[in-house]
């Protein structure tokens, strides 16, 4: 009876310490995953800013002279469309470098945490391995 309580509580053992490996790899996973698709949304933004950027140059079409247009209501187009110019390179150049560059912290940040997490795996095989050959030992 004490023989298969003990080769319970062994294998008892053996799980905890498979447990919490095996948490650290499911954890290095998920990681991996947030880190793919993190890259995966920082290269559709960065393409997107490229296509924005590209396509500033519509906010002054048509383009208007004192021949073309004149006058208090060209005055009041023109006013709006000095504000659409400033919010559109706000949008393309502040606000899009400042998503990227969260991005980019954010990316920095879960490779410190794979690397963290795979450090942490080499111990925790290190201690299992460790404590199986006290176990033989004893």
């Amino acid at each position: 009876m004490t023989f298969i309580i003990i080769q319970k509580l062994e294998n008892i053992k053996g799980l905890t310490r498979m447990s919490y490996l095996t948490y650290l790899q499911s954890e290095v996973r998920e990681k991996r995953e947030q880190l793919e698709r993190l890259n995966n949304c920082e290269a559709e933004l960065e393409n997107l800013q490229s296509e924005f950027i590209q396509k500033r140059s519509l906010t002054k079409d048509p383009e208007l002279t004192s021949t073309t247009w004149k006058g208090n209501l060209a005055n009041k187009f023109l006013q709006v469309r000095e504000d659409v110019t400033y919010a559109y390179k706000d949008i393309s150049q502040v606000q899009l470098d400042t998503a990227l560059n969260t991005i980019e912290n954010k990316i920095q940040e879960i490779r410190g945490q794979i690397e963290s997490l795979h450090r942490s795996i080499a111990s925790e095989k290190a201690r299992i391995e460790r404590e199986e050959r006290e176990e033989r030992a004893d």
